[in-house]
């Protein structure tokens, strides 16, 4: 079993990163309405991918949207489920790689929320993107959301440990305080995250995951999503809609597919 890292967990493992998960996000984050507006342009039927367990998907789905959602972690799959029963929605939920998903059919917006995208290897990328193009219908548009790294900043926390937070888990009443601590070059980011969590005999039980985000900068995002097939509908560096530039925190993609036979496509051997 594969957990959202990508590493390989049992089933209590899986779980708890989920509920660890939803123990350390934002469910008010500005990037749900911004998907949310995109939605609401583009209609039906929405896919994501990395869907997590569900906090952009449910508020689309609430919205009145066809929403199908790829994970490889059950543990996430299963908390989105939940959460859409009790938000009194529903999902299509399918345990997938964002590399090689197939579905059998095509979808009018496919986004890729919070980071997700900068998880995949530069040349996992291209697998991803292909996709992508592929389960878009031809009026579709694909969003990504990824942020700039900003060097003062990374270099200024490099190596360091830091406390993140405590917080009483909700489902336990057990307390749990997040530890990070980061390694970082021109080209990525490798988080070392672990939890610590009070039992009620005052044991500590910790769990720790590593991942790597590769960095994603203006210029190199529309050169790859110009060769995987695609034309870039807009650009921006925040929710409110301003331009990117090379120093914004963010970049938010909007891109459609370009029919074969428009423009110059890249081929690989």
């Amino acid at each position: 079993m594969v957990d959202w890292f990508g590493a390989e967990s049992g089933a209590g493992d899986d779980e708890r990163l989920a509920a660890l998960y939803d123990l350390d996000v934002r469910f008010d984050d500005p990037a749900i309405d911004w998907f949310r507006g995109l939605a609401r342009m583009t209609g039906g039927p929405v896919l994501e991918l990395g869907v997590g367990t569900g906090r952009v998907a449910v508020p689309i789905a609430r919205d009145g949207h066809d929403v199908t959602g790829i994970d490889r972690s059950p543990a996430m799959l299963a908390r989105a489920e939940r959460r859409a029963a009790s938000a009194g929605t529903s999902l299509r939920l399918v345990e997938a790689d964002v590399r090689s998903f197939a579905l059998e059919r095509a979808f009018n917006l496919v986004i890729v929320p919070f980071n997700t995208f900068l998880m995949l290897a530069p040349d996992d990328r291209w697998a991803c993107l292909a996709r992508c193009r592929e389960h878009l219908a031809p009026a579709g548009r694909l969003a990504v959301d990824v942020f700039q790294p900003d060097p003062e900043k990374i270099a200024g926390v490099d190596g360091g440990v830091r406390e993140e937070w405590r917080r009483a888990d909700p489902s336990t009443g057990r307390l749990v305080t997040k530890y990070s601590s980061t390694r970082a070059s021109v080209d990525a980011v490798t988080f070392h995250w672990w939890w610590d969590e009070v039992a009620d005999d005052g044991t500590v039980r910790r769990i720790g995951r590593e991942t790597t985000l590769h960095y994603l900068y203006r210029r190199e995002a529309e050169l790859l999503f110009a060769a995987s097939g695609f034309e870039l509908d807009a650009l921006h560096g925040d929710y409110d809609g301003s331009p990117a530039t090379s120093a914004s925190a963010r970049l938010l993609i909007v891109a459609r597919r370009r029919e074969r036979g428009s423009g110059r496509e890249r081929r690989r051997r």
